[in-house]
C-alpha cells in the first residue's frame, strides 16, 4: 500500500537481514565488531538511513548527541557510494565542527554539542542537508536521497 506520507522503500531489504547485528549503542569498537561480517552495501545503506532519520528529526545536533553518530564514517562512505558526494561534504563539515579527532565517546560528544537547551548550532548545515537529501517537511514527500539509495540497492 502506498501512502502519500510514506512511500514504501525497498533499500532496507539490503540491511534488514542484519538489523539485529548492528550495534551503535556501545561505542565505536563494538560498532566495528558488529559490522565485520556484514556486506558493505548493507552497512552503507543502514548508516545512510540512520543519519537521515536523525538529521530529519533533530538536525545534526541530534545526530551527534545520539549514539548513531559513531557510524558517521560509514554514512559518509554510503552517501558517496549512492552517488551523493555533496551530502558527504556537508557531513564532513559537521564532523569537523564537533572536533578532530572525532569524539566517539558518547558522553564527551554530548558535552561538546551541548544539551537540548544549549545546542551547538548546525542550522546552516541542516539547511544544506535538507536541500540536497531531504524534502519539504510539511508535505513529507519522498526524501531526495531515497531514489539514490534505491538505485544503489538494486545493484548491490
Amino acid at each position: 500500500m502506498i501512502s502519500i506520507f510514506n512511500k514504501p522503500r525497498s533499500y532496507p531489504r539490503i540491511y534488514g537481514p542484519y538489523s539485529e547485528q548492528f550495534n551503535f549503542y556501545e561505542g565505536r569498537v563494538k560498532w566495528e565488531n558488529s559490522i565485520k561480517d556484514i556486506p558493505q552495501p548493507a552497512i552503507y545503506l543502514f548508516s545512510v538511513h540512520w543519519l537521515h532519520l536523525e538529521v530529519f528529526n533533530g538536525g545534526f545536533w541530534q545526530y551527534f548527541y545520539n549514539s548513531t553518530s559513531i557510524c558517521y564514517p560509514e554514512a559518509m562512505e554510503g552517501f558517496d557510494a549512492i552517488g551523493m558526494p555533496d551530502v558527504t561534504k556537508i557531513i564532513e563539515t559537521a564532523v569537523k565542527r564537533v572536533g578532530s579527532p572525532f569524539p566517539y565517546e558518547n558522553e564527551i560528544r554530548k558535552n561538546i554539542v551541548g544539551p537540548p537547551n544549549q545546542r551547538m548550532d548546525f542550522n546552516d548545515l541542516d539547511d544544506k542537508f535538507y536541500a540536497l537529501a531531504d524534502t519539504n517537511k510539511f508535505f513529507r514527500r519522498e526524501p531526495k536521497f531515497v531514489p539514490f539509495a534505491e538505485r544503489y540497492a538494486e545493484n548491490a
